[in-house]
């Protein structure tokens, strides 16, 4: 769906939202310094997008959403011991078509590693003054949470959020989260193929042993992906262009569902018995 992007006027809430940032961080004990934003630390950029649905079942990418990186600039005040990521992007879409159904700002852990999900919101609470201030909360131990805003701006939505990270002594953080869960090898050699093509996975329904390798190839016109339901904690292909192969071995029985991160209407099934 096509999009504008640009950065946007100050909310008259970003002071609140830098101030709830402690609020969000308040379940690992942290009390927010935030008003500092350390340039130098490794923040970021983070990948997001504006998805519909909600952060337990992410839908298809309504807009994609401007990197949160630290601001560059000079340093200035007291050393900071929580960095911040921002980002600021205008949606094509009013607040209340946002609103009137369900939809999350999901933030990846980077370009390379977009099945890394590491702060999610879901659009919803009170609207003050064309404003909404909504909660980011922490995923796969990413150590991120934030805040993001959205205010009313005419036919679209000014989007801006904000991420931190703890420091110790103003030292940046080890980059935070890890890769899914997974064991498959680009390298490994198939036992089936599942081709896409057409904005579906054809053979969406396998049934295969255990012990069995599956090689999906992207053979159409667009990226996707191969991402275990509900976001994949066991297999995540990351972004497949055209010609891109992704293996995976079923090692357990069991039933596994998967989805296509950028097109959710894509879905296929693995039974392993």
């Amino acid at each position: 769906m096509p999009h504008a992007a640009r950065h946007t006027a100050p909310s008259r809430f970003v002071a609140l939202a830098v101030l709830l940032l402690g609020s969000v961080l308040a379940t690992g004990g942290l009390m927010a310094r935030a008003a500092v934003q350390d340039s130098s630390a490794e923040v970021g950029p983070y990948p997001a997008h504006l998805h519909s649905g909600t952060c337990d079942t992410l839908g298809e990418v309504i807009f994609p959403l401007n990197d949160a990186a630290a601001p560059d600039g000079d340093v200035a005040g007291t050393s900071p011991t929580l960095t911040v990521a921002a980002s600021e992007t205008t949606t094509e879409a009013p607040l209340a078509d946002l609103l009137a159904a369900p939809h999350a700002i999901n933030v990846h852990m980077s370009a390379d590693d977009m099945g890394t999900y590491v702060a999610c919101g879901d659009l919803g609470g009170i609207v003050v003054e064309g404003e909404l201030v909504i909660g980011m909360a922490e995923l796969n131990e990413s150590g991120l949470s934030g805040i993001a805003v959205l205010r009313e701006a005419g036919a679209a939505t000014d989007v801006t959020f904000y991420l931190s990270r703890a420091t110790t002594a103003g030292t940046p953080a080890p980059p935070a989260g890890s890769p899914a869960a997974g064991g498959a090898s680009p390298a490994a050699e198939a036992d089936m193929t599942v081709e896409i093509m057409g904005f579906a996975y054809r053979d969406a329904m396998l049934e295969v042993p255990v012990g069995t390798t599956v090689r999906w190839v992207n053979n159409d016109t667009v990226p996707h992906t191969v991402t275990s339901t509900p976001g994949g904690d066991v297999f995540q292909s990351g972004k497949m262009s055209k010609g891109d192969e992704y293996t995976f071995t079923f090692t357990e029985p069991g039933t596994y569902e998967y989805f296509c991160e950028y097109h959710g209407n894509m879905k296929g099934t693995v039974i392993v018995s």
